[in-house]
């Protein structure tokens, strides 16, 4: 049976900081129970209030390689979910379970915005997406609502009231316009032009992840399939996805205007979610997986301007992970956070909220560059290029105790940092050890520690041949000949 094409009709509220805000709720026979389909419903208008609660930016400690940046949300918990970066740099976020929206800049200063009264109190704020303009669209009340609204008038705010089936993601699509898709008795996709909102009756049956992609076609997750969905929204083409790869959770840009997916197995109330892959489609059409591990469950992908594509793992294992078009990648945890959504900052820092510990997470990306986890078997992703460390000293001059000595070390340039160890041999003896971080581009001088063979052979001679053996923690190694001097 077709269903007929609707076509929503706005209703306007107000959004302002101790003024009077008109809001809309669902009429009478609306919402669980009255499956009226997507018809517009023109809400009785009712007087309320939005309060936006400005937190300043925390002082600024100093900074170093690897530092983590930690902002609790004010709001407890709040039931953090999507993470993304503004036009202006700004990033916004859900706060899921408190019926509000937050933002915070790169300086760490958040200003959370309450939506109009819910429905019920455990309705949920479902996505946002900010547009080019800078204007927020936020599905919220468990799907039922989709409002639209600029920071700086959220007085002049637009709101569409669903029935069923509700709303889920919200992404911007070529044009400006907004698309959503929409799940539960039926599975649909809204685009909305200007203030109005359609739903094609020959519209895909689009249900939970939206991306765009090549083309400027919105892509749509239908169960275990990905669909392209067509400029008018009112047909698309199905791609299967291969046995190993199915249930694509999350839809995104990728490098070359591919459509990129994350994927896993559902965990249960006993297990994890597992089998992770990510992949994209390519020019040819053909769907292409790279596995990411047994332990791992792939979501919130986003492109960054690194090129990489850059994603969470929900799974037994959790932490950031990120692969490019060449398939080198890496999955890292970070300290004991639990990320859920993800976002490449303006700052080329990645960012993410996490929901357990109720903060927004800043860490540079020079720490997420190697694996440091057990993501399980079946994991294709393949290790970045290190840069290369290699000793520079002329010699090593040991100090008066005949404990120490310096070498210096230099990194080639690159993102990540050289790390390894230090091993200094005289002939098969070991005579000193040590590990070195050095900045990319940069020397640094690291403390041999001599061994008892090293002081020996010292109260011998003045100066000894040793070799100086450097090994990153990616395998490479280099060795230079100098001499142990006191």
């Amino acid at each position: 049976m077709r269903r007929a094409a609707w076509t929503l009709t706005t209703t306007i509220i107000t959004l302002a900081v101790g003024l009077p805000l008109l809001g809309t709720v669902p009429p009478a026979g609306a919402g669980p129970g009255d499956p009226a389909g997507p018809a517009a419903l023109v809400a009785r208008a009712h007087p309320d209030r939005v309060t936006v609660r400005r937190s300043p930016a925390p002082p600024r400690p100093a900074q170093r390689a690897g530092a983590l940046r930690v902002f609790p949300v004010p709001t407890s918990s709040a039931g953090l979910e999507r993470i993304t970066t503004a036009p202006d740099g700004s990033m916004w976020f859900v706060e899921g379970d408190q019926n509000k929206v937050g933002r915070i800049t790169t300086a760490g200063a958040i200003t959370e915005f309450t939506l109009p009264a819910q429905t019920s109190d455990d309705s949920t704020v479902m996505d946002l997406e900010v547009d080019s303009s800078g204007r927020v669209w936020v599905v919220w009340d468990s799907g039922w609502r989709i409002t639209r609204f600029h920071p700086s008038s959220p007085s002049a705010a637009f709101t569409w009231n669903l029935s069923y089936p509700y709303g889920e993601e919200v992404r911007m699509g070529p044009g400006g316009a907004a698309w959503v898709t929409l799940s539960f008795d039926e599975q649909g996709i809204l685009k909305i032009v200007g203030d109005t909102a359609t739903w094609d009756d020959n519209a895909p049956p689009c249900d939970g992840a939206l991306g765009r992609g090549r083309d400027d076609l919105m892509w749509c997750q239908d169960f275990d399939k990905l669909i392209q969905v067509n400029a008018g929204g009112t047909g698309g083409r199905t791609y299967p996805m291969p046995d190993d790869a199915t249930y694509p959770y999350s839809v995104a840009t990728g490098p070359h205007q591919r459509i990129w997916f994350g994927r896993y197995e559902p965990g249960s109330w006993a297990s994890s979610p597992s089998w992770g892959n990510v992949g994209w489609v390519g020019t040819d059409n053909a769907v292409h997986t790279i596995r990411t591990g047994d332990r791992t469950a792939p979501r919130s992908l986003t492109l960054g301007r690194d090129g990489n594509v850059w994603f969470a793992s929900i799974g037994a294992t959790v932490g950031i992970g990120h692969v490019n078009a060449a398939g080198q990648g890496a999955i890292a945890r970070v300290g004991n956070f639990r990320p859920r959504s993800v976002t490449y900052g303006a700052d080329g820092a990645i960012w993410f909220t996490d929901r357990d510990a109720n903060t927004i997470v800043r860490v540079v990306r020079d720490q997420l560059w190697v694996t440091n986890v057990d993501v399980g078997d079946r994991n294709q992703l393949r290790p970045h290029p290190q840069p290369r460390a290699t000793a520079v000293s002329t010699r090593l001059d040991a100090d008066k105790r005949r404990r120490r000595a310096p070498l210096t070390v230099a990194c080639a340039g690159g993102l990540v940092a050289c790390r390894g160890s230090v091993v200094v041999k005289a002939g098969r003896k070991t005579v000193g050890t040590a590990r070195y971080a050095v900045a990319p581009g940069r020397r640094a001088t690291v403390p041999i520690a001599l061994s008892a063979a090293a002081r020996k052979l010292l109260g011998r001679k003045k100066k000894v041949k040793v070799v100086v053996i450097l090994t990153s923690t990616a395998g490479q190694r280099t060795s230079r000949a100098t001499r142990l001097t006191r």
